[in-house]
């Protein structure tokens, strides 16, 4: 998901750099990408988007340290999961003015409840969790149910649950 998102930017003229425990630095040139430190990142971007998977090296990875290190105008994307931002370092940054931005598609309650404090919290964008609406996904979200119930009505159930 990086790479196409690097892309994407490199597409519009941005300078585009990158992180990654996993980062292959051939790879990261070969698409226009600049390989830098988390410290680099942080510090000299106009964006900072997350697309990294959910695992125990990736819970809090953005807390109150990296948020200290992005300037007052920087904008935080975090459409991977919740856990990967500390919340509560990020609202009080919000509050505090010392990050610019954030846009959010992942809460750590999700829907997000009505007193949620995400939801009176300045320059955020709050969308529910979009990952889904995919093609390939409405595809299996229309062709199984129609195929479930073609299949009993014809006395031939699939996709049975079993206790």
């Amino acid at each position: 998901m990086g790479s196409r998102v690097a892309q994407v930017g490199v597409a519009f003229g941005m300078d585009v750099v990158a992180r990654s425990a996993h980062l292959d630095p051939g790879h990261a040139k070969s698409l226009g990408v600049t390989p830098v430190s988390k410290r680099i990142l942080l510090a000299t971007s106009d964006v900072v988007t997350l697309h990294i998977r959910l695992s125990p090296r990736t819970v809090g990875l953005i807390g109150t340290d990296e948020l200290a290190l992005m300037r007052p105008d920087t904008l935080l994307i975090n459409t991977s999961r919740a856990p990967v931002v500390d919340e509560k370092a990020l609202l009080a940054a919000l509050h505090a003015g010392t990050v610019g931005d954030a846009a959010l598609d992942v809460h750590s309650t999700e829907p997000l409840p009505t007193d949620s404090p995400w939801r009176s919290a300045p320059r955020t964008v709050l969308t529910p969790h979009l990952g889904y609406v995919t093609a390939d996904a409405y595809e299996i979200f229309y062709r199984d149910p129609l195929a479930d119930i073609l299949a009993c009505s014809a006395g031939e159930p699939v996709r049975l649950l079993t206790p």
